[in-house]
């Protein structure tokens, strides 16, 4: 008997244990922590897809017609502004540069020898020279200085001529494509080289019209085709374009520097604030499989906190947080740790009440 009385005090010591941890087990699923629902700005990330783009891009030809005498670079070098790239044959202008210059020499010596015959009118007295004549004179040297005129007019001109036959750059640049070689004919506006500034390179997106209203202190980051980092970029403009696409043109920048080429993808995300509203961290959802979105809520009923399910209409999300649309207002207080088992009703311990 006694040995029977200490099996089932035993046994009872047991039973009690099981019960008492099965009570701790209950009591820890029902500890949960809680979060304030405030009123906080709406932050929409806006994806976007764009290019690289070279608004610093030149067609270089030529003015003058001729043909090519010399080609001083191949598709894919660097050059810097003013150097000679491209040169017509000069032959026949370089003659009538210096016939140019032979006339205007010419009218030089013409105009100082008219200007020594005023001076020496000037000296002698009105008594020994004919006012008829000193006219005369005064005459022929404004007629001297007139040619002389025209004919400094002519050698400036056969000057720009001469150097218009030679093609530079108009800025430092990169050369994408080469149209010509030495020895072809060429007429004034015909393509020769492409030049194209690589340091002003710009990222272009095509916005949805609806952002414009809601860019003001906008954030934008981009990130090049083939990369998984995420770069700060300064928005450059704005530009309008065809009213029936409902775009515009986003014209930016990226903060540091990152090597890019005409025409590599972009991607984009914009950031957008909004108007003001509730919204709960990622944690706090509960999706159901008929495509449904709740949180529990804890409520205060004298000192008992119980736990109810609210339906949401969720919206935009940012950095862990999503905006609640309906369902939601500030102060309610959200369940977002421990919302796994919950039941209507059930009361919970607050772990950061």
């Amino acid at each position: 008997m006694l040995s029977l009385f200490s099996s089932l005090t035993r046994l009872g010591a047991g039973a009690v244990l099981t019960l008492s941890l099965g009570a701790m087990a209950v009591a820890q699923e029902n500890r949960v922590e809680t979060q304030v629902v405030a009123d906080s700005p709406r932050i929409e990330i806006l994806p976007l897809t764009g290019s690289v783009s070279a608004p610093r891009t030149s067609l270089l030809s030529s003015t003058e017609a001729g043909q090519v005498s010399e080609l001083t670079v191949e598709m894919g070098d660097t050059v810097t502004q003013g150097q000679p790239l491209l040169s017509l044959d000069t032959r026949d202008i370089s003659l009538e540069s210096q016939r140019a210059r032979a006339d205007l020499a010419q009218a030089e010596a013409e105009r100082d020898e008219a200007q020594r015959l005023v001076s020496e009118a000037n000296q002698l007295s009105a008594q020994n020279f004919a006012a008829s004549d000193r006219r005369q004179r005064e005459s022929a040297l404004a007629a001297a200085q007139a040619t002389l005129e025209a004919r400094r007019a002519d050698y400036e001109l056969a000057q720009l001529q001469l150097e218009r036959h030679q093609v530079r750059a108009p800025f430092d640049g990169m050369v994408t494509h080469r149209e010509s070689n030495i020895g072809e004919w060429v007429n004034p506006g015909d393509t020769l080289l492409t030049l194209v500034d690589l340091a002003s390179l710009r990222l272009d997106f095509s916005v949805p019209l609806s952002a414009f209203q809601r860019f003001e202190g906008s954030q934008l980051e981009v990130r090049l085709e083939g990369s998984d980092q995420w770069h700060p970029a300064r928005t450059l403009a704005r530009i309008p374009l065809d009213a029936s696409s409902r775009q515009f043109l986003l014209r930016a920048a990226p903060e540091t520097p990152l090597e890019m080429l005409p025409g590599m993808a972009v991607e984009g995300r914009l950031q957008l604030n909004g108007e003001s509203g509730p919204s709960v961290p990622r944690d706090a959802l509960i999706r159901r499989p008929d495509g449904s979105v709740s949180v529990w809520l804890a409520r205060q009923s004298d000192d008992t906190w119980q736990a109810f399910e609210q339906r949401v209409e969720i919206g935009s999300s940012y950095q862990g947080e999503v905006a609640v649309n309906e369902g939601l207002s500030a102060g309610d207080r959200v369940i977002v740790v421990g919302n796994e088992r919950l039941e209507e009703g059930q009361n919970v311990s607050l772990s950061d009440d």
